[in-house]
């Protein structure tokens, strides 16, 4: 039987395998992305995925509540506690994302349009620009984290709740939002990381 240590790194493991996968499939998909300019990619991301995933996490959340409310049997609740953690990591995220980096983009994209040069800001640029990548990539390892943990989580036994179909509703949507995720963590990693980069190169904010 596998110890804690054991699953945690089978988790990661199987996560890290899973999205290589799915990497090479949308390498082919989404090789259009290259051309799309950084604002409107971002602001593809927010209306296709940030927005999307935000309401899918409202709408899971939901059905965990109503899950809650009906199920006397403490094992499969167990599931629901983990799908409301990640649920909730999820909601971070995505807020991060929206509130954070959406305005960022923007005022990038605003800088590149006006030839801004920060090699001329003489150190009172307040924005920070390199931190914003690093967070980046930092917030997207974290979530992948979460995300493995739920890969290893098994849904009750319907056999132990006298709600099946509330169960498998559940699943379904966390699904859903792992797809979702899977696929947002490689198009900000492949092309939209990439292009943040590039306009901060194109301002000389890459040392910023």
């Amino acid at each position: 039987m596998l110890n804690t240590t054991d699953l945690n790194h089978y988790s990661a493991y199987y996560w890290n395998i899973t999205l290589s996968k799915k990497e090479d499939m949308g390498a082919n998909i989404y090789r259009e992305y290259r051309s799309i300019a950084l604002k409107p990619f971002a602001e593809k991301l927010q209306s296709e995925y940030y927005d999307s995933i935000e309401a899918s996490s409202v709408i899971t959340k939901k059905q965990c509540d109503k899950i809650k409310n009906i199920e006397k049997s403490d094992a499969p609740l167990q599931y629901v506690k983990l799908c409301e953690i990640v649920i909730s990591e999820i909601t971070k995220h995505v807020y991060n994302r929206k509130q954070v980096y959406i305005p960022y983009v923007h005022k990038l994209s605003e800088k590149m349009k006006d030839n801004h040069d920060c090699s001329n800001c003489s150190g009172s640029c307040k924005i920070n620009h390199n931190m914003h990548i690093l967070d980046l990539n930092a917030t997207n390892e974290e979530m992948s984290k979460v995300l493995s943990k739920l890969q290893m989580a098994t849904l009750p036994l319907y056999s132990e709740t006298m709600f099946p179909d509330e169960y498998r509703l559940l699943r379904s949507n966390m699904t859903m939002l792992e797809t979702n995720l899977t696929e947002l963590f490689f198009l900000e990693n492949n092309y939209l990381i990439p292009k943040i980069a590039e306009a901060q190169k194109t301002i000389n904010a890459d040392n910023r």
